[in-house]
């Protein structure tokens, strides 16, 4: 019945978003990559070309399209499906573990975190990644404590088929090697070699898009010269460690969180460390009495700890952390499966020794209740913050803050899912305009609630993969004294650089937390703005 419950509820939360709002921003990659593609073989190339990412989400998602359609239902409906197939992998692992009352706990925790409801109905490949995951720790598991063969061979098969769905996988992998050279069956003695040749066959496996894997890091990460990347200037102070943990469970970090919500944040915390301190303390007493049944138990700790720490550690040392801010911690999706587990662990030792006189199920439900409550709203409603009605008001208001004077001109780069559409339909070639009725002339006047002090003109809409020499920047664009650039990355794919060469100062311009979108200023230094070679 626990994991009975937790797939409805995994369902319900994910079925009403499947097709109540139109594809957003990197939804409608997943889709476009499929529209360019006539073949599998030309989609891998596309892939190897144009973007950075790996190609399996995309060949099972052209299968998925081609069975059921390409509505915004049907490719939200994928991810659904591997969130409910993680959902039935992680009971079943957790069962394995720790038994079937903990196993349905964590089951409907997941279920119920908001960072997994998000994603479980966004046309993303981190559900899948999070299946995988699963998998492959479930796989390991199963090698460490029986020494089969088809278990690691399984493991193998999954920590592939991770790396070939997104990069972020090394993270799973990483924390998985350390884990299995800790845990070593001893009952086969070829253990080690077993290992050794899984690791050989992943790598081997995976020599073909080594130099894609290469290429995009470079690309991802270059700068040219001394220029700095304008994602540099867009670092969010509240980017913390703090942040990755709770938004497994409660306010993800996109949303604004007060004193009190940090108040709640670092309590609820500070009672799940103290609730895992006891689970170790007691594991590890009872491994030094001799027990067995507690040794295989500290095992397993041990492993769920591992889970939840090393990826995330990797991930905050590698500069996907530093980027994005909240945008990359979906990368880190598949830690929430041991987050989920260990704060049900906690949660057992905590209300074992508590004197509180309430049964465990009236305990349990209350909880539940309370947690739902809180994040009702993430769960019911819409994300407003990607619709332009919601979005660029403020961004109106933030530009009539800013000190003003001179001529002005409005860079839109990728500021909504129509613009997108409008692009990849015309074949890849650049719209030639930022849909005006969104951030026209006329909406600036309005949106501003007083006439312009220095209007604003033109509109300009940048192609994304262009290296920065090969920018065109419009040779009269030495004719403006500023450029605000509106955007839904800060990484703006180098057209911050192209613009700092060409002599224009960027500064970042904050907007209010909820907005998922950037604004840049740019200030042209006298006599120094110059066209790019080429244009």
């Amino acid at each position: 019945m626990g994991l009975l419950a937790a797939l409805a509820v995994t369902f319900l939360l994910g079925l009403p978003y499947l097709g109540s709002e139109p594809l957003w921003f990197d939804e409608v990659l997943s889709w476009s990559v499929y529209r360019h593609s006539a073949s599998p073989v030309e989609m891998i190339g596309y892939l190897a070309q144009y973007e950075n990412h790996p190609p399996l989400y995309y060949l099972m998602m052209a299968g998925w399209i081609r069975a059921v359609g390409d509505s915004a239902f049907a490719l939200r409906g994928f991810s659904l499906l591997f969130a409910l197939l993680s959902v039935g992998l992680l009971y079943g692992l957790a069962r394995e573990w720790f038994g079937r009352t903990t196993a349905s706990a964590a089951a409907m925790a997941m279920a119920l975190s908001p960072f997994f409801v998000e994603f479980s109905r966004e046309a993303r490949p981190y559900m899948m990644l999070t299946a995988f995951a699963i998998g492959g720790w479930f796989t390991l598991s199963r090698w460490q404590r029986t020494g089969s063969r088809a278990a690691i061979i399984g493991f193998g098969v999954l920590a592939l088929a991770g790396l070939y769905t997104h990069y972020a996988y090394w993270f799973v992998l990483g924390s998985q090697v350390l884990a299995a050279l800790m845990f070593i069956p001893r009952a086969v003695p070829n253990g080690g070699r077993q290992l050794a040749a899984a690791l050989g066959g992943i790598l081997f496996a995976y020599l073909p898009w080594v130099p894609v894997l290469a290429k995009n890091l470079l690309a991802q990460y270059r700068t040219v010269g001394d220029l700095t990347p304008l994602s540099s200037l867009t670092q969010p102070e509240n980017f913390l460690p703090l942040d990755v943990v709770m938004n497994f469970l409660f306010f993800p970090s996109k949303w604004p969180v007060d004193a009190f919500g940090r108040l709640l944040q670092g309590s609820t915390l500070l009672l799940l460390a103290v609730g895992a301190g006891l689970v170790a303390l007691i594991a590890w007493r009872r491994v030094r009495q001799g027990d067995a049944a507690a040794t295989n138990r500290w095992q397993r700790l041990v492993l769920v700890g591992m889970w939840v720490v090393a990826p995330l550690l990797l991930f905050l040392v590698s500069p996907l952390s530093g980027r994005y801010s909240w945008y990359y911690q979906r990368h880190v999706l598949f830690v929430l499966p041991a987050v989920a587990v260990a704060v049900v662990l906690a949660g057992q030792e905590l209300l074992a020794r508590s004197r509180l006189g309430f049964s465990p199920t009236v305990v349990a439900a209350a909880v539940v209740c309370a947690y739902v409550l809180m994040n009702s709203p993430q769960y019911f409603t819409n994300d407003a913050t990607w619709d332009p009605q919601h979005q660029f008001p403020a961004v109106v208001q933030a530009i009539e803050d800013q000190e003003r004077g001179g001529r002005e001109l409005i860079v839109g780069f990728w500021p909504n899912y129509r613009i997108l559409l409008d692009y990849y339909y015309h074949g890849g070639q650049t719209v030639g305009s930022l849909v005006p009725e969104a951030i026209g002339s006329r909406q600036l006047t309005i949106a501003s609630g007083s006439p312009r002090q220095t209007p604003v003109e033109g509109y300009l809409l940048t192609h994304p993969h262009i290296p920065y020499r090969d920018y065109r920047l419009p040779s009269d664009l030495s004719r403006y004294d500023r450029l605000w650039v509106v955007s839904v990355t800060p990484s703006l794919f180098d057209l911050d650089i192209a613009l700092i060469a060409a002599g224009w100062t960027p500064t970042y311009v904050p907007l209010p937390q909820p907005l998922k979108i950037f604004l840049f200023r740019f200030d042209r230094l006298a006599g120094l703005c110059r066209p790019m070679a080429g244009s």
